[in-house]
């Protein structure tokens, strides 16, 4: 997502609810790069926070730091006349180790 969407987004007046799945990085290309090179680019980042960038349009917003409090903070986003936008930090750790576990699947056909 791009600021001038968030800007379009009030000034139209959409009511549009989005998530940011926050990992530091830009966690899937450092995937993809580890997989098909070994190792990856500096992709790593540190701002800007989210949340105040999302105020600062005119959203709601919010950060969630544990799954159990996504229903609650969809709920309350998912009801409002405003856009908003809900951050989620994540751990992009697990998809290494799901890439090393596929790579030991067999399929006998």
């Amino acid at each position: 997502m791009k600021s001038q969407e968030m800007e379009a987004a009030v000034r139209l007046n959409l009511p549009v609810v989005a998530m940011f799945w926050e990992d530091g990085e830009s966690g899937l290309i450092a995937w993809k790069q580890r997989g098909h090179f070994g190792t990856n680019t500096d992709l790593a980042f540190g701002n800007p926070e989210r949340v105040k960038l999302a105020e600062s349009f005119g959203w709601e917003a919010e950060r969630v730091e544990r799954s159990k409090g996504l229903a609650g903070a969809l709920e309350r986003n998912l009801d409002s006349e405003r856009s908003s936008l809900i951050v989620i930090p994540i751990d992009d750790s697990e998809n290494d180790k799901l890439s090393a576990r596929r790579g030991q699947i067999a399929c006998r056909v």
